[in-house]
């Protein structure tokens, strides 16, 4: 295994027990967009994979779900005044129970309904809410443990849209960004809610979440913050300490996350046809160094996470409205293909065995496409929903791809056997 899955691995499973079909947190086991399973279809025939199952019961929203033990946790809104955690079978998609919370309130800037997805252990289900209120939920007694108001007790800033970020799980801690001076950073135990660590002020608001990585031999927290010109920047993970800062990419609004790379490095894109930067990190005694290996315009990703597999990195390019690509480590298109974005249209992607899940924001088709340098290769589509807007990051667990549309769950079953 390459060092860095292999620390990623170490990570998560420090964390609390993951099973090979779980997807339990944002972008899945390792964070990455990646599922490590096998055994699934190569191509779809003509009426594409069977639907399992649909739920069409959830209240509005944007944010993903996510996967453990053979239950599905995501979070809608309800009438703009409850933020709900649910509980579904992924067996049948049925609800089991649910935890709401009240939020009253429409977004200034519209497109209302949640935004984030949980993170979720052997015991507890994290989640926070629209308005910056981060709930630790009990698998068995469905009530809150303990919450913290990000807003209220640490002066996060809630935008126009909402307050946007998934929370991570790291050893004994859940990580959450308030990005604000009474704490950039705050590290909280997941038993109690109390404050393991906070960092100083780390830049100003933004749309992104939490990466957790091991560079230099250091497990560290990697942000990206602030607007304009986003500043990314590496923290101790066990104190919080500030290690290191990048800034010289331009974007106007941060809403893709840095995903990690081989060797150290970190990528990160955005919209408005911002594009991409890669850059290095490297440790050298007690200082740290980032270098910049290119900056340039050929992805540009506005709110869905680009996915790393095998040496190359596939993304929604809807900032500069190419679509689908594929490009290299040194920033040099492969392929570009399947219809074209633009900032709103760019749906979710994720990869398992050398398959591209594509799911088109716009029109609603969901597409198989080969993770393949080689060129853009189309295995299979099928009309998810009519409608537009479908934002919400898909997943994927036991050969069950998880589609979130806006009112409405998905379970398309694409494992081999079933096609």
């Amino acid at each position: 295994m390459h060092r860095f899955a292999a620390a990623f691995v170490g990570l998560i499973i420090s964390s609390s027990v993951v099973r090979a079909a779980d997807w339990p947190q944002f972008q899945g086991p390792e964070r990455n967009g990646v599922s490590p399973e096998t055994g699934l279809a190569d191509a779809w025939p003509a009426d594409g994979p069977k639907l399992l199952w649909s739920n069409d019961k959830l209240g509005q929203g944007y944010g993903g779900a996510v996967v453990q033990g053979g239950k599905i946790y995501v979070m809608d809104r309800v009438d703009n005044k409850q933020d709900i955690l649910r509980c579904l079978s992924l067996e049948s998609g049925k609800e089991e129970w649910q935890f709401a919370n009240e939020a009253p309130g429409p977004f200034k800037g519209g497109y209302n309904g949640s935004r984030n997805l949980p993170a979720v252990d052997d015991k507890n289900v994290y989640v926070i809410g629209v308005y910056g209120l981060l709930n630790c939920v009990s698998k068995e007694t469905h009530q809150s443990l303990w919450s913290v108001d990000l807003v209220k007790e640490y002066g996060a800033t809630v935008s126009n849209w909402g307050f946007c970020q998934s929370p991570a799980l790291y050893k004994d801690w859940v990580i959450v960004m308030p990005l604000s001076k009474q704490g950039g950073v705050l590290a909280l135990e997941r038993a109690t809610g109390k404050v393991a660590w906070k960092s100083e002020r780390v830049g100003e608001m933004a749309w992104t979440s939490p990466l957790i990585a091991t560079i230099g031999g250091v497990d560290q927290i990697i942000i990206l913050t602030s607007r304009g010109e986003p500043i990314m920047t590496g923290l101790d993970a066990a104190t919080g300490k500030v290690l290191w800062r990048y800034k010289g990419w331009v974007c106007p609004n941060p809403i893709a996350s840095p995903i990690l790379l081989p060797e150290d490095r970190i990528f990160v894109t955005g919209g408005y046809d911002a594009g991409s930067a890669l850059v290095q990190v490297k440790k050298d005694g007690e200082a740290w160094t980032v270098t910049e290996i290119f900056r340039n315009k050929v992805l540009s990703s506005q709110a869905q996470n680009p996915v790393f597999y095998k040496g190359f990195i596939y993304g929604n390019s809807s900032g500069n409205k190419q679509g689908l690509m594929c490009i290299d480590l040194a920033g040099e298109l492969k392929w570009k293909g399947g219809p074209s974005a633009s900032d709103e249209d760019a749906g979710s992607i994720l990869i398992a065995d050398d398959k591209l899940y594509a799911l088109g924001a716009a029109d609603g088709v969901l597409r198989l496409i080969r993770a393949t340098p080689d060129g853009y290769k189309e295995l299979g589509q099928i009309k998810a929903a009519e409608g537009q807007e479908f934002w919400g990051p898909m997943s994927l667990s036991d050969g069950k791809l998880i589609v979130r549309l806006r009112r409405s769950l998905k379970c398309y079953d694409v494992k081999a056997a079933a096609n």
